[in-house]
């Protein structure tokens, strides 16, 4: 899975004029900090769904494989949608500003392609596309290729699960590269709460996926304060759920870190958090 050019003026029915051109192109882009903020009550972008369920429609493109009890995993994060960046973006973009999270992760996705076939052929590489797609991701303007981080942050407010997994495993992509994480701290710590949130929303729904995203994020100390014994508990909260998704090799080394204490109260704690979201 791999992850915006702005729809063609003639889709909207505007003129050629430069300043009516500008205006378009900031248009179709979703808002952000005070922008978004004076959006609340206007348009269906502004409002996060805050729980999501597989069968939700956010999630109709996405092929979950339903384990034991309430666990579920993903198998399918959606593939990128066809045609080039221009096409896709005019035709689901009214959709993603109108509530569609399938649309809006889609732009992401077609969005984030073009970043990976635009670095790709800087460095000379070659290039898996057909000459329309990686021409359309030439030419995107610099302003359409980053606001891949906006359409990321408006699907999984917008409640698809894949976009959720997403924003809270990369920060890079939720706010748009690290300078952003250092240029605007309270908008990093606000990306971490809504992040953590959006994992405990999925765990409550049974989500494996989750399941290990947190014990990452619990072993790394990122995302979230480093804290080994809560890694090893919802990882094996996820062993118990699917034992053939574990880390092994990564579990292996939280046991030798633990003491033995640690490691029976990660266990039991591990073991309470499966019978709270998946049984």
């Amino acid at each position: 899975m791999s992850i915006i050019v702005l729809a063609a003026i003639a889709w909207y029915g505007l003129s050629s004029a430069p300043d009516r051109a500008n205006h378009a192109e900031r248009s179709s882009i979703p808002a952000s900090g005070n922008e978004a903020a004076s959006m609340q009550g206007t348009s269906a972008m502004s409002r996060p769904a805050d729980s999501s369920t597989p069968g939700d429609p956010a999630n109709r493109d996405l092929r979950i494989r339903q384990l034991p009890g309430r666990a579920f995993a993903v198998t399918d994060f959606g593939r990128v949608p066809s045609g080039t960046v221009d096409q896709v973006i005019a035709g689901l973009t009214p959709h993603a500003l109108a509530g569609d999270a399938t649309a809006s992760y889609g732009i992401f996705l077609k969005l984030n392609e073009c970043q990976n076939i635009n670095r790709r052929a800087s460095r000379g590489s070659a290039v898996q596309a057909s000459p329309d797609v990686v021409s359309a991701c030439l030419d995107l303007s610099a302003e359409n290729e980053i606001s891949a981080s906006r359409w990321l942050t408006l699907a999984a407010e917008q409640g698809n699960m894949g976009a959720r997994l997403l924003y809270a495993a990369d920060s890079e992509s939720a706010l748009g590269g690290p300078a952003a994480l250092l240029r605007d701290p309270d908008r990093t710590k606000e990306y971490k709460q809504k992040a953590t949130g959006y994992l405990q929303d999925m765990v409550a729904q049974g989500s494996v996926d989750a399941l290990l995203q947190l014990g990452n994020a619990y072993h790394a100390g990122v995302l979230l304060d480093e804290d080994l014994v809560t890694s090893r508990a919802y990882f094996e909260a996820a062993r118990l759920a699917d034992p053939s998704v574990v880390p092994v090799q990564q579990i292996n080394t939280l046991d030798k870190a633990l003491s033995a204490q640690q490691l029976s109260i990660a266990r039991r704690k591990g073991s309470q958090i499966h019978d709270a979201c998946c049984r």
